[in-house]
């Protein structure tokens, strides 16, 4: 399954999260683990996407962690689905025949 998880940083941790780059990348290293399909970086704002293939969350558990820890919140969390995995989730779920 897919999921999008987004990064928000507070202004506050923020400007502490940056002082630190070994921190940044050790947080990194933990989204890298799961061989992302994308991370993307704001660039206007202090803000990461992460895009992983993953069975379920418990397989983003320590990046997820590593997340809390750095930034002292939980990231949003969506599972998304493409076009071509949509009808077979739609039809598991009962919704279609």
């Amino acid at each position: 399954m897919k999921y999008i998880v987004q990064v928000e940083l507070d202004p506050d941790i923020g400007a502490e999260f940056e002082e630190n780059p070994e921190d940044i990348q050790a947080w990194i290293g933990e989204w890298q683990k799961l061989n992302p399909i994308g991370m993307y970086f704001a660039m206007t704002r202090r803000g990461v996407t992460i895009i992983v293939d993953v069975p379920n969350e418990d397989g983003m558990f320590e990046a997820l962690h590593a997340t809390w820890l750095a930034t002292r919140s939980y990231p949003e969390v969506w599972p998304v689905a493409d076009a071509s995995e949509f009808g077979g989730l739609m039809q598991r779920l009962g919704m279609v025949p």
